[in-house]
């Protein structure tokens, strides 16, 4: 579907309610919509949200190009200290990197915390920071947090160490980011930019 020049991705499913989303790096958008919903209510829907659409796309752009200033500035940072031959660093040495930072914090944060995560990956992911198997203690954390400091990353793998006993955000899981890092929301400040 196409309005006011945007282009939106509509995908059917058994939900109640519709639902926009505005995703980066670009700010594309996908609404997700009921089997029963007509495209003219679906239509409707979205020219409601028009103006929000429009202003949260302008959002997820700055913040992807805010990202991307970021991201350079800390590969060269990353360069200099690693070296490399190419002047980049691959992905294979940026998770390798990113890997011995995790070991570097993790052992101190389980200990003060009494939170366990029975395994920990590093993949690239487009939305998340990380992620958490609440049945498993399986990790997975964002390859991008390389380019952050480890204030952000240890606040990340609190977040999802405290998934491996709350599977969701509700008040105990809150309650134990308050108790453990009273400074959280600080943290997940400089990771919205």
């Amino acid at each position: 579907m196409d309005i006011n020049g945007i282009k939106i991705d509509i995908k059917r499913r058994r939900i109640k309610n519709l639902h926009i989303y505005v995703r980066p790096p670009e700010g594309s958008v996908l609404v997700t919509a009921p089997y029963g919903y007509s495209e003219q209510r679906i239509g409707a829907f979205i020219m409601e949200r028009l103006d929000w659409i429009e202003k949260s796309q302008r959002q997820v752009i700055e913040r992807g190009r805010k990202r991307e200033q970021l991201r350079d500035r800390a590969m060269s940072e990353l360069v200099s200290r690693y070296g490399s031959k190419a002047g980049m660093l691959t992905d294979k040495e940026l998770q390798n990197i990113l890997s011995e930072r995790i070991a570097r914090i993790l052992p101190g944060l389980c200990e003060r915390t009494g939170l366990r995560a029975e395994k920990i990956s590093i993949r690239s992911m487009k939305s998340r920071w990380g992620s958490c198997t609440s049945g498993t203690g399986a990790i997975r954390i964002n390859l991008e947090l390389v380019f952050y400091p480890d204030s952000c990353l240890e606040y990340i793998l609190l977040h999802e160490l405290a998934h491996t006993r709350v599977p969701n955000h509700g008040r105990d899981f809150y309650a134990i980011l308050d108790r453990q890092m009273p400074d959280w929301r600080e943290r997940r400040r400089m990771l919205r930019l």
